[in-house]
């Protein structure tokens, strides 16, 4: 949240619109997001428009399978969400809930969306409570072992997964830190 400056308001709301997207509309507002990338499998993609220029973009996409266990119905992940600097604070917690909106009126089909807030990133999840979400605790509480990334040695460059290092790359075993967990029962 930017902590001084205008909020959005209803005025602003008034110069706002939110609008189904493809990947090209909003491929330099993802790249310009702290991860830099999309996320695997995207189910919506959403522009938020000031005076018809884009200042916003929240995506959802797919979450590992066991989610869907953990919540008793079909969950979609809130994956990405980039604001436009200039745009008041506020914003990002308005593009959330204009985003639950659309999707229980246009996909009845989920019953849950679920979001992750990276505190290595410096994030809390203070949008996500300030949009109702419910805290829901941490990625890697109850493991009995720790998670690593893998890095290279060199460059610094993360991957998820041993499979995705390159051949001939030296790594490094990077522990993951955990992420705090928000949920949004739609249903």
């Amino acid at each position: 949240m930017k902590p001084d400056g205008p909020v959005f308001d209803a005025a602003m709301r008034a110069r706002c619109s939110i609008s189904e997207s493809n990947r090209a509309a909003v491929s330099s507002m993802i790249k310009a997001h702290y991860i830099g990338k999309w996320p695997g499998v995207c189910t919506l993609t959403l522009c938020l428009m000031r005076d018809r220029v884009p200042v916003g973009v929240i995506v959802y996409a797919l979450p590992p399978r066991e989610t869907d266990k953990r919540y008793g119905g079909k969950t979609w992940e809130l994956a990405r969400l980039w604001i436009a600097d200039d745009m008041p604070k506020n914003t990002e917690t308005f593009l959330i809930a204009a985003s639950v909106k659309h999707i229980r009126r246009k996909r009845p089909d989920v019953d849950h969306l679920v979001s992750y807030a990276d505190p290595s990133a410096g994030h809390a999840g203070t949008i996500y409570k300030a949009a109702n979400w419910r805290y829901d605790g941490k990625t890697d509480e109850g493991r009995k072992t720790p998670r690593f990334d893998y890095a290279c040695a060199k460059t610094g460059r993360k991957f998820g997964r041993r499979k995705h290092v390159p051949e001939g790359t030296e790594i490094v075993r990077v522990p993951r830190v955990s992420k705090y967990r928000f949920h949004y029962a739609l249903r």
